[in-house]
């Protein structure tokens, strides 16, 4: 299934709507193995709880919007003449992999500052899985790259699709989230952590774009890759996640000619 092979028998458009394609049935798909009734209870529910998550699905739908509806080229030229927030490609660049760096090394160190109780895992254990979850993350976005085969915008190679770098970050924001989770911290100073970890992903996503190497579709899918692996792998392995309060869950549900997309709020 490589799209690489296929390129001089696809038109651009149909390539896009099989990238579109693909990424919607791998949503379809993770969310029916999160059901299956083989599979053990936290696998189920870190499955369910990182298909389900909006910083999953979200980003994932508006990539497959961007790509359906042919935005990707515009909104990509239009990035790299503007430069609204970087002066510079090449500054765009350099601070793509300083936000990045930024945010693994949050990760890492809210991983060491989560104190060891009866309830959790000790330190060890908990950076040993997220070191795991950073290297899942990596192969699995290797695999779409080389898979999908998607030429940059600065057509430097044909690695585009998903963005490595906006997936690694949003695995970084997304563990350091989990951790900051299981501190006792003020709601301000969580709330501002928060934040501050969403933004450094979000930084070195849209620093891509502006440096003309991904197109804005690359990124959001490497947002929603990225997410998914570390919340998957967190949640599975420390015990972690389910559907707390305020948890929005997403189920897709085929019907003839279509399917239906239903989102519950859990109160």
């Amino acid at each position: 299934m490589c799209l690489q092979r296929a390129g001089g028998m696809l038109s651009a458009g149909s390539r896009r709507r099989v990238c579109a394609s693909l990424l919607l049935v791998a949503l379809v798909g993770l969310q029916a193995c999160s059901s299956l009734p083989s599979t053990p209870t936290e696998i189920k529910r870190a499955a369910l709880t990182a298909a389900t998550d909006p910083n999953t699905w979200l980003p994932a739908l508006g990539a497959t919007l961007i790509l359906v509806t042919d935005r990707d080229q515009a909104w990509s030229d239009r990035a790299r003449r503007e430069q609204p927030v970087f002066a510079s490609a090449a500054a765009a660049r350099r601070a793509s992999d300083v936000l990045l760096y930024t945010s693994l090394g949050a990760a890492l160190a809210s991983s060491l500052w989560v104190s060891e109780d009866g309830a959790a895992p000790g330190r060890p254990n908990r950076l040993l899985v997220q070191l795991g979850a950073m290297t899942a993350n990596g192969l699995v976005t290797q695999t779409f790259k080389l898979g999908v085969g998607r030429s940059r915008p600065d057509d430097s190679d044909t690695l585009s699709f998903p963005s490595g770098h906006a997936s690694v970050a949003f695995t970084g924001a997304t563990l350091t989230r989990r951790n900051l989770a299981r501190l006792d911290l003020q709601a301000p100073l969580h709330t501002l952590l928060d934040v501050g970890v969403i933004s450094l992903a979000a930084g070195t996503a849209w620093a891509r774009v502006e440096a003309g190497v991904h197109y804005p579709s690359d990124v959001l899918a490497g947002a929603a890759l990225g997410n998914f692996v570390a919340a998957f792998v967190n949640d599975a392995f420390l015990s972690e996640g389910g559907l707390a309060e305020g948890t929005l869950r997403a189920n897709v549900q085929p019907l003839q000619g279509g399917m239906v997309l239903q989102l519950t709020q859990y109160f």
